[in-house]
């Protein structure tokens, strides 16, 4: 098989209604810049209709599309070009693990489906980053000069992604087997702390401040909590905005990221008034996302918790090794929808 980004691997023939320069090129300047651009970024031209593609693969349109969607790709039309010679190469190599037996069908799309979730954030991301320096450019913008940029630092930018998936992935196989001596993923869920911290009184925010202010104040929140979160050994499992949720292997680390997120400050805002909770139990992974009865409980703390106060379940205060830099309350006991009487205990540092 040749290298992502070839042409069609070697010894295949070129499916009809091939390659883009057979088709009619765009007339309009900007048109064929932009053209450029994506063609850079993609790796290699828009090639294959969707019928060229599956047939190529050894598939019908129909068997083709849960993958392709999975990648998340639009259902496209039956003329024009839309598939590269990579995107036929990769679902090649899916669909030779699933007829080998390395993966079922639905293994292979779900991991596809992860995939292509976080590719799509990260992109999201990226351009906006991109965007903000465009927009902030004293002159107007030359998309000449954008697309040699982009093929200065593609190559780059594609190894730094590889490489943090690698640490990242080398990082949670090396954890899931300290603690279990089953590979990794294959519990049914995990002991864990689990932490929610939002910015009090958003909405209100929201109505008061510029939108360049409001921006400045999420990013400069969820930058500075991915920092900390990250600095302490723990996980930003995601980010909503003015929340966002981590989890920690042990309760101690978890308690250290609430109360060094209290210190976090915004431009264009007096300070960030968070509201944290935390729940230390088993959770249950799927997809990156954490779900189950502990992830409730810390979400229904974070909504109890006064601005500026973080509060954790019994769980999490019995699991903590190291209370001497903390002061810890004991509030009384309240009734949580859907949990029963619930008792947390208030926790700052000493």
């Amino acid at each position: 098989m040749s290298e992502p980004g070839s042409s069609v691997p070697a010894g295949e023939p070129v499916p009809a209604g091939g390659p883009l320069e057979t088709a009619e090129l765009p007339t309009d300047p900007r048109a064929r810049q932009i053209d450029r651009i994506v063609e850079l970024v993609l790796g290699d031209p828009p090639a294959f209709t969707r019928d060229d593609a599956a047939s190529a693969a050894g598939l019908t349109v129909d068997e083709a599309k849960p993958y392709w969607r999975a990648m998340g790709f639009a259902d496209v039309g039956t003329a024009a070009p839309a598939f590269t010679a990579t995107d036929l190469e990769l679902l090649r190599l899916l669909i030779g693990w699933v007829d080998r037996g390395t993966l079922d069908q639905a293994t292979a799309i779900e991991m596809v489906r992860s995939l292509g979730q976080a590719a799509s954030r990260l992109a999201e991301w990226q351009i906006d980053t991109m965007g903000r320096v465009l927009v902030e450019a004293e002159s107007p913008v030359d998309l000449d000069e954008v697309a040699d940029g982009i093929a200065e630092i593609m190559p780059g930018l594609e190894s730094l992604l590889v490489h943090a998936w690698r640490r990242h992935l080398a990082a949670v196989v090396a954890r899931g087997l300290a603690v279990s001596d089953d590979p990794p993923g294959s519990a049914a869920s995990t002991l864990a702390t689990v932490g929610f911290a939002d910015i009090a009184g958003f909405t209100r925010l929201a109505r008061v401040m510029s939108d360049d202010d409001l921006a400045q104040m999420v990013q400069a929140f969820e930058s500075g909590a991915a920092d900390i979160v990250v600095g302490r050994g723990g996980r930003l499992v995601k980010t909503l905005g003015d929340e966002v949720m981590f989890v920690a292997d042990r309760a101690d680390d978890a308690i250290a990221i609430a109360v060094q997120m209290h210190d976090l400050t915004a431009p264009g805002a007096e300070g960030l008034n968070l509201r944290i909770g935390l729940a230390t139990g088993h959770l249950i992974a799927r997809m990156g996302d954490l779900y189950g009865g502990t992830v409730n409980r810390a979400s229904r703390l974070t909504a109890m918790a006064r601005p500026g106060v973080t509060l954790m379940d019994t769980a999490t205060e019995d699991a903590v090794t190291d209370r001497a830099p903390y002061v810890l309350r004991q509030l009384a006991p309240r009734p949580l929808r859907g949990l029963g009487l619930v008792r947390a205990t208030s926790v700052a540092r000493r």
